[in-house]
């Protein structure tokens, strides 16, 4: 095949499922708002951020550059690993506070100090895929000329840094309001994911520039 004509298909391949993989994501946020449909929205999640690391791998050969996959693929290993270290977050204070109710103080420090650790883990699973989120789009806003990927990548690390405080709040009030807004905040960042990639013009086609290496 002509090496004008496969860029091209990648190009167009790699755009499409970017959008649908983008518009999945957005569902599966809006879907969480839905108790009886929260399972739905998980599988949305998962199927649209393999969509979307299919479109990266896609555009990383179009243009060039492997660090745009592999820093999303790190990236969102990492951000199912804090999505799950979030769970059991939730149910380690759970257990406490049952043990509080059925074994007194005893439950409830052990489960404070398993807290701790885990939310350090949390923390440091949510501020890695947030920054290689973020280079990964910022590079590919580099090769591609669409600002609206650097965009979304920092309303990402914006959201991250409102969710761990957020979740450091969150026995006030304010904690709470901040965990909503970082929510509305990725939400935003995954629509404008969403009009980077139906924004991506097809490259000229020519010699790859040098490719980076992954981080």
């Amino acid at each position: 095949m002509d090496r004008k004509v496969r860029v091209e298909l990648e190009f167009s391949t790699a755009k499409s499922l970017g959008f649908w993989g983008s518009v999945a994501s957005i569902a599966s946020f809006l879907l969480s708002l839905i108790p009886e449909l929260d399972l739905l929205g998980w599988v949305l999640l998962l199927v649209g951020n393999v969509l979307v690391l299919a479109a990266l791998y896609g555009l990383s050969k179009v243009y060039g550059d492997r660090g745009i996959f592999w820093n999303a693929l790190v990236a969102i290993i990492a951000g199912w690993l804090a999505l799950i270290l979030f769970l059991a977050l939730l149910a380690t204070v759970a257990l406490g506070l049952l043990g509080v109710v059925v074994g007194g103080v005893g439950g409830l420090v052990a489960a404070l100090g398993a807290s701790i650790a885990i939310f350090m883990l949390l923390t440091v699973a949510v501020a890695v895929s947030a920054l290689l989120w973020y280079r990964a789009l910022a590079t590919l806003s580099a090769r591609s000329g669409v600002e609206l990927f650097r965009w979304s990548a920092i309303l990402n690390v914006i959201g991250a840094i409102l969710f761990i405080a957020g979740l450091l709040l969150a026995i006030v009030l304010v904690g709470l309001l901040l965990l909503l807004a970082s929510w509305l905040v990725y939400l935003v960042g995954f629509i404008l994911l969403a009009l980077g990639f139906s924004s991506l013009k097809p490259p000229v086609t020519q010699a790859p520039p040098e490719s980076t290496k992954p981080t």
